[in-house]
């Protein structure tokens, strides 16, 4: 029965630990299709950023391109349009200033024409001479006068020319510094395009870099994988080479056990019988303890008693009787009792090689399973077997043994 019952709690555990072996490897088969799923997942992610990145580089600089062109022109533009501007300007006020001139000029000579005109009417009405001398006169005053506000014209033509000079260099010097402020305000954005370009190219670069380390550590991934994958397959193939010892152990017990029950029954049997001889060896040797003492009482009582001797005769042929009957049943209880130490010894030498036997294949089976290859730092399921149900393969190779003992009884 304890027996049976190891070998039940042995088909437990070995159910047990095929049991936690299944779950493990389903638990690693959805642990490794969640990683490939994540993995091409993180692949796509990957590349859909790469694709995103360029096109945003490429968006960036065409805008920067575009607003840099854009900006020229315009600053381009705005400096014509100003210059035209300003040019047109100082054009109309010269145009207005010499239009003023020319009609302060047309006036003053028609005044003066007009002057002329009245003194040669009045010369004509006097005479030649005297008209002479005074159109001379007033010749040479007219034309030193004419001569005097021409030279101060002139000279205030000439200031107001140099004044307008001024200005025109004034607005041309001043037109020349927007133009270097513009410039340089220009550089200035065209230097900070530059700089967020550079800033731009060396975040994607960055970028690029961390994903081609993404990139590794998916290759790394890959190659995890790829050695778990390795490692369910061997487990998977050491799974079924364990199903198939397991059967074959099963089947195995299954013949011992038809082989070796009746064996048992007989052995219990003979168990029995030895209590049973046990038990009547104690009583036997109590009443020979018994025996021996009442024969010498009785010796003692034939030697204080001394009778006639008929009756002693008589006596002592009972006695003599008696203590034959009583030697015969010793010798028969002493040749049992003979034969069943010899049993019993028989029986402790027989257990004893079987708990030698036992023994020494537990030896042996522990000395395989430390020679046994390691995957991934677990012990492997045969140990466990070997170790929990140790017990089968010693009571597959007992059956010889048993059948040796039941030879010598």
């Amino acid at each position: 029965m304890s027996r049976k019952g190891t070998g039940s709690k042995g088909k437990g555990d070995r159910a047990d630990i095929l049991a936690g072996l299944q779950a493990a490897n389903e638990e690693l088969r959805a642990k490794l299709t969640d990683i490939q799923i994540e993995l091409q997942q993180e692949k796509s992610k990957v590349s859909k950023v790469e694709r995103e990145k360029n096109q945003e580089l490429k968006q960036v600089r065409e805008h920067e391109q575009h607003k840099n062109a854009v900006l020229l022109t315009e600053l381009k533009t705005k400096l014509h349009d100003e210059k035209m501007k300003e040019l047109q300007a100082v054009r109309e006020t010269l145009l207005r200033q010499h239009e003023a001139e020319l009609l302060r000029v047309i006036k003053i000579k028609d005044n003066e024409n007009q002057r002329l005109q009245a003194l040669l009417h009045a010369l004509r009405d006097s005479g030649p001479d005297k008209v002479k001398t005074v159109l001379l006169s007033e010749a040479k005053e007219e034309a030193k006068k004419g001569f005097e506000v021409e030279k101060i014209k002139m000279q205030q033509e000439i200031s107001e020319l140099k004044g307008a000079k001024r200005q025109v260099e004034e607005a041309l010097t001043m037109v020349i510094q927007a133009d270097k402020i513009k410039a340089a305000e220009i550089r200035s954005v065209y230097h900070l395009h530059q700089e967020e370009i550079t800033r731009i190219k060396k975040e994607c670069e960055r970028e690029i870099r961390r994903l081609q380390l993404d990139e590794k550590d998916a290759r790394r991934f890959q190659l995890k994988i790829a050695e778990l994958s390795a490692i369910i397959r061997k487990l998977e193939d050491r799974n079924a080479l364990l199903s198939e010892e397991r059967n074959e152990l099963l089947k195995r017990l299954r013949e011992a056990e038809s082989q070796y029950k009746p064996l048992l029954d007989k052995n219990k049997r003979l168990t029995r019988k030895n209590e049973g001889l046990s038990h009547s060896l104690r009583r036997m040797e109590n009443k020979l303890k018994f025996v021996t003492q009442e024969n010498l009482e009785m010796r003692q009582r034939a030697d204080i008693i001394r009778r006639p001797s008929s009756l002693n005769d008589l006596d002592q042929s009972q006695d003599e009787r008696e203590v034959d009957f009583l030697k015969l049943q010793i010798l028969e209880q002493q040749n049992l009792i003979d034969e069943l130490s010899k049993t019993l010894e028989t029986a402790g030498y027989v257990k004893s090689v079987l708990e030698r036997d036992k023994l020494l294949r537990l030896r042996k089976q522990r000395k395989k399973m430390a020679k046994l290859p390691k995957v991934s730092g677990r012990p492997s399921p045969a140990r466990f077997e070997a170790t929990r149900g140790g017990s089968l393969p010693s009571e597959e190779k007992t059956t010889p043994l048993l059948l040796k003992t039941v030879t010598v009884k």
